[in-house]
């Protein structure tokens, strides 16, 4: 049909044919009669009219087939399509589309009928769903707003090109600069810009390293640092943490900042950067002579008694200098509040990885390769870059050196930073003077040396692990969080448990049964353990879950608590979850935990991997932590052997690669439970596609399973995964 509404259009056309075919058939059928007519013998004038007559007698058949063809079919047609332009143009309302009382088009208007009531379904669902969303982002806009015009904090939201998007009242008020703070408006005009670019590469490079790993969605910790930066003006010192925000493709769209004016701490900073200088400087020279007048009287014990006197004067008089700067020190340390300068736990591979683009991208084109196992440590980053990065071009400019490696080793009691290259250590005389020059790009004009001494560093050159290689080292601040266990390593398998009971303990519950697995509220958990046979004493170290409602994983809905075992951990096992017996020396045990634990899961159904496992340890505990756990249960292990029974392994390693789930903080509880809820929630779509949509459903179809597994993976395995596996 014409959509610019010719109907009519088509019916002339079809007119035209009509009438053409009628004038074909008249002339063909008045020359057959004609040569018929003189074959016969007639007069030539007869045969004409007879012809003229004969083919004339074919308009009534033409006509009345005109009519059936206008009748029935063009006119039905032409009413169907005015319906559907109706319907397509959001005309037609809340009426139906009218169908033809006569017509010979078959079972089409009824097709069409069909297929307008449900595009009208689907026009008024999809004008429904507008609605609720406009009104649900209407309503969280109204919950953001009261919750940003109340906090003390500033905050301000702006895109990847910086411009501002929010601002909230505290940041106005902060900052004091109202005719800045406007939508559109770069936020470097009211705070100073190298900070902010800092942390935004760090976690830009946070991001990419993590590209590939198993890694899930992003804990809150990486996608956000901490950073300090004054105004634009430098009349305030702020403290802020900065988060960047990603669109669905996962790129980085937008980053927000919150901030906290730390200007009135600024004065006790700087006098405990003069005191820390004082003490590792002033008092050199006192302690130098002290110890060159000791050490010489005590090479010569038969030196003269005049150069005796002498020497002992100088004694005298050092320790009298001495005394005296000790005593000022300490009254202005016991006046000192103490406030320590901001520091952040860093990434060490991200501050690396962002030295060795900026040394790249310069016109030196130095080579920087980061080497070594990933670790953390404890710092300003950007000044403790800007630091490095001025120490590799000192090296590039004074000794002609253009490739460098860096590595980050863990200490004792230190993570040391090596900056690795061919050739000689460097004097120590030479490398004091290096360190002595201010750094251009810090507020304050800071010193290499004010910024070391500030993270209590004091380097030196060495020679490397290589014969002819050389490194300058930087003893650096340990992290506040344990460091993690290398990425990519798989432990052991856990062994399976078969508990015939975690299915059909609820089998009587008709209405959990006939409940749809996508609108019930689960609690995925996991547990870190010492080892893992609980009956012969191992104990959990660590205990964590969260929430899933209704298809969502709620990040912001979790537990996560340390335990105290009451008994040492194995250096094998902290290899892997990181936890040391200091750091659950001062936590509860898991009498206190358990019922905390089980008060946030309420009546959610549990869930876990390899679920008995971890159900056993908490069985063992429930009469002494006066608790009962009856929570309906499900176990991810045996769902994966159900949605795929070809396979062989079904450990959370293989599923985590299986489902695409990419995890941060592998082997720790959080981690752990967060990409088993992410695994459960995939699941129960592939379980929905094969009709197991109810708990019962799932509960008939997992219990045969479990006895089947039971009986035929070997009793020997099982052991074998006991005596070798760890926690």
């Amino acid at each position: 049909m014409n959509p610019s509404g010719g109907g009519m259009g088509n019916r002339g056309r079809l007119a035209l044919i009509f009438a053409a075919l009628w004038l074909a058939g008249y002339l063909l059928f008045g020359l057959t009669l004609n040569l018929l007519a003189r074959r016969l013998g007639a007069d030539p004038a007869a045969a004409a009219a007879l012809a003229a007559l004969g083919a004339l007698a074919l308009l009534p058949l033409v006509a009345l087939g005109w009519f059936y063809l206008d009748r029935w079919v063009l006119l039905p047609v032409r009413l169907l399509e005015r319906g559907m332009r109706m319907l397509s143009d959001g005309r037609l309302g809340q009426r139906s589309l009218e169908l033809p009382r006569r017509h010979d088009l078959g079972g089409l208007p009824e097709a069409l009928s069909q297929a307008a009531i449900v595009l009208a379904q689907a026009e008024r669902a999809k004008r429904q769903a507008i609605e609720d969303a406009t009104r649900q982002v209407a309503e969280q806009k109204g919950w953001l707003e009261v919750i940003l015009q109340g906090l003390s904090e500033g905050v301000i939201v702006c895109n990847r090109d910086h411009q501002i998007l929010l601002c909230n009242e505290a940041a106005v008020r902060m900052l004091g600069r109202p005719e800045l703070t406007g939508l559109g408006r770069s936020i470097f005009g009211l705070l100073s810009r190298a900070p902010i670019l800092h942390a935004i590469e760090r976690l830009e490079q946070h991001a990419s390293t993590r590209t590939g790993e198993a890694g899930g969605p992003a804990r809150p910790e990486d996608m956000a640092t901490s950073f300090v930066c004054s105004t634009a003006d430098a009349r305030l010192m702020l403290r802020g943490r900065l988060g960047i925000v990603r669109g669905e493709a996962g790129s980085f769209s937008a980053y927000a900042i919150s901030l906290v004016d730390i200007s009135d701490s600024m004065p006790a900073l700087a006098r405990a950067e003069k005191l820390r200088q004082a003490i590792g400087r002033d008092l050199r020279g006192p302690l130098a002579n002290l110890r060159a007048a000791a050490e010489t009287l005590a090479g010569f014990p038969d030196m003269e008694a005049t150069q005796r006197q002498a020497f002992d004067a100088i004694l005298l008089k050092e320790s009298a200098v001495l005394s005296e700067r000790l005593e000022t020190l300490a009254a202005e340390l016991r006046a000192e509040p103490g406030s320590p300068w901001p520091m952040a736990d860093i990434y060490g591979e991200d501050l690396l990885n962002c030295l060795a683009r900026r040394l790249g991208d310069s016109a030196a084109k130095i080579k920087l390769t980061v080497t070594g196992a990933p670790l953390w440590l404890h710092g300003d980053s950007l000044s403790l870059m800007l630091v490095t990065e001025r120490l590799v071009r000192e090296l590039h400019a004074r000794h002609g050196i253009d490739e460098f490696d860096a590595e980050l080793l863990l200490g004792d009691r230190r993570v040391y930073l090596d900056i690795g290259w061919r050739g000689q250590p460097i004097a120590a005389k030479e490398l004091d003077g290096w360190i002595d020059e201010k750094l251009e790009e810090l507020p304050g004009g800071l010193s290499m040396r004010d910024i070391l001494e500030r993270h209590g560093s004091e380097i030196w050159s060495q020679a490397g692990r290589h014969p002819d290689g050389a490194v300058i080292r930087i003893p650096l601040i340990p992290p506040l969080r344990g460091q993690f266990s290398l990425p990519g390593e798989r432990l052991p398998p856990r062994p399976e448990f078969y508990d015939f009971s975690l299915m059909r303990g609820h089998s009587g519950d008709l209405e959990l049964s006939s409940r749809r697995l996508d609108e019930l509220t689960f609690v995925v958990f996991d547990t870190e353990t010492t080892g893992l046979d609980p009956e012969r004493g191992d104990e959990i170290v660590s205990i964590a879950g969260v929430r899933v409602v209704k298809g969502r994983v709620l990040t912001g809905e979790t537990f996560e608590r340390l335990v105290n075992p009451g008994r040492p951990i194995p250096a094998a096992s902290t290899r892997f979850h990181g936890l040391t017996d200091a750091l659950v020396a001062d936590k509860p045990p898991i009498q206190v935990v358990l019922p905390q634990f089980m008060e946030f899961c309420g009546d959610a159904v549990i869930v876990a991997h390899n679920a008995p496992f971890d159900l056993k340890f908490l069985h063992l505990h429930e009469a002494e932590a006066n608790v009962s756990i009856r929570n309906a249960a499900l176990d991810t292990l045996l769902l994966s052997a159900l949605l795929d029974p070809q396979e062989e392994d079904h450990s959370l390693d293989t599923l985590l690669e299986r489902y695409d789930v990419r995890l941060a903080g592998r082997h720790t509880a959080l981690g752990d439970a967060m990409a088993t809820a992410e695994i459960l929630v995939r699941m129960i779509a592939r379980l929905r596609d094969r009709g197991l949509v109810t708990f019962g459903d799932v509960q008939a179809a997992a219990s045969p399973l479990a006895r089947l597994r039971r009986e035929t993976v070997p009793e020997a395995t099982a052991r074998a995964g006991r005596a070798g596996g760890t926690a």
